[in-house]
């Protein structure tokens, strides 16, 4: 299925739209399988595009968006305070296999990001291969360390987690990765309370109300119910941070903090685990 299939054009269309704030450049990953009429960069059935431009002002959008995929993920980026919008920081990273994006600043309580602490311990090899210039190539970089050492995406990401959180357990660590096995999204904020200056960034460009819920993830199922057929055959989960309609009566729920949804590419079955 491609983005405009599985949120709706309506839908797809404020998420473009959200690019007007989340405009430090854009990315999408995807997994397709053979036959596929994506034509993006091609690494075996893994594919992926990323760009400085702002989603609204990319051309590449829309054809992308009617791209169907096995799964793919999607990310506006606005960047962390002191990161760099260069084309190397662009979300989804990939690596190994891997596709991972990050919603989230990681820092201590005074405000003094990961990238300023030469102490941390991560492989400054894996780091390299992503970027030195983001903190969220650094929770990357922690992830794969651990899938290097051999265990599955699901607990190296919960591995990871709880090693940036002995030194950062304020953050951000709201993400999603997949691999060709599966794909795994992550609900895990220090507060649930938006920050201000989110709001006020929000409310400057017209979009007052939309910031109240900047940290949730939210999930809503397609096809196996009967709710949303999504073709024959096909069953699966849509994973999403707030910004565009996500309304309980239509399905979407709300993941709870702390908790990890993991799905299964291979059949879209899913579990939700706490962290």
């Amino acid at each position: 299925m491609s983005l405009s299939d599985v949120l709706g054009r309506r839908d797809t269309a404020d998420f473009r739209r959200l690019s007007e704030i989340h405009r430090d450049g854009w990315g999408v990953s995807m997994y397709c399988g053979p036959g596929s009429r994506a034509k993006i960069w091609d690494v075996g059935h893994e594919r992926s595009y990323h760009t400085t431009m702002a989603a609204y002002q990319d051309g590449q959008f829309e054809p992308l968006a009617e791209a169907p995929a096995r799964s793919a993920l999607w990310h506006l980026r606005w960047g962390s305070p002191g990161v760099p919008g260069i084309l190397k920081n662009q979300q989804p990273f990939v690596l190994d296999g891997v596709s991972f994006i990050h919603n989230g600043h990681i820092s201590s309580a005074d405000g003094v990001s990961i990238l300023d602490n030469p102490e941390f311990d991560v492989d400054q090899e894996i780091l390299g291969e992503i970027s030195k210039r983001s903190d969220s190539a650094i929770f990357f970089a922690v992830i794969l360390r651990f899938m290097r050492e051999g265990l599955k995406l699901p607990e190296a990401v919960r591995r990871g987690l709880a090693k940036l959180r002995e030194t950062y357990p304020d953050s951000s660590y709201n993400c999603v990765a997949q691999d060709g096995s599966c794909m795994v999204a992550v609900r895990a904020v220090g507060s649930e309370r938006t920050h201000a200056g989110i709001v006020d960034f929000y409310d400057d460009y017209g979009w007052t109300g939309q910031a109240k819920d900047y940290n949730a993830i939210r999930y809503r199922t397609i096809g196996g119910s009967g709710q949303d057929s999504g073709g024959d055959g096909i069953k699966g989960v849509v994973v999403a941070s707030s910004g565009f309609r996500q309304r309980a009566d239509e399905g979407w729920r709300d993941l709870a903090n702390n908790h990890m949804l993991v799905i299964s590419h291979a059949t879209g079955d899913f579990d939700i685990q706490e962290l």
